[in-house]
């Protein structure tokens, strides 16, 4: 075994003794086991995580990055009025790259995916707001449209990727859509 996994190893065992995981005399056992009496696994990290824990924090943390990098896109496309062809780009570069990732990340993990599928529907929803506010805001069933439009991308992503959140987000836009048609006639 190389020197790297046994240490990953021996890392795992301590982390399991430190939060009694498994009864003290066993993690000892399995710490002389895979020190094979060596030095190596008498030393105990203080303090030190497992690394299922780090990866956890890890993917934490980039979850809570992505999702302030694709906020503030999203309100810059909206507060920024002077030159707003750069959060539009910005917009659209983020969400191709939220889409790609989420859809290379979906086999393996499935609530960044996840997250990052809604980001990338937020951030087409900002952007079909966007070109309607700059270029057609008079045109309101231009923007029924739009919205119609995004309602039906939802539903159909819900369809074929078989996300439940996005197909009740699909189906309720569209019923309030047309409850909205409804009533205002």
């Amino acid at each position: 075994m190389n020197a790297q996994r046994k240490r990953i190893i021996i890392t795992e065992i301590q982390y399991w003794k430190q939060n009694k995981l498994l009864p003290e005399h066993y993690c000892d056992f399995l710490i002389t086991l895979y020190a094979r009496g060596e030095e190596d696994g008498k030393e105990e990290i203080k303090g030190s995580k497992g690394i299922l824990v780090r990866e956890k924090n890890t993917r934490w943390i980039t979850m809570m990055v992505t999702s302030l990098l694709a906020i503030l896109v999203f309100g810059s496309m909206f507060f920024l009025r002077t030159n707003s062809i750069w959060p539009i780009s910005a917009a659209v570069i983020l969400a191709a790259i939220l889409l790609m990732i989420s859809l290379w990340k979906s086999r393996t993990n499935t609530n960044f995916s996840s997250l990052l599928y809604i980001l990338s529907a937020f951030l087409l929803l900002g952007l079909s707001l966007k070109v309607w506010l700059l270029f057609f805001e008079d045109e309101t069933m231009l923007l029924i449209g739009l919205l119609v439009l995004n309602c039906l991308l939802w539903l159909f992503a819900g369809r074929l990727l078989k996300l439940l959140y996005f197909t009740i987000s699909g189906s309720v836009g569209l019923l309030l859509i047309i409850g909205f048609l409804f009533f205002s006639m």
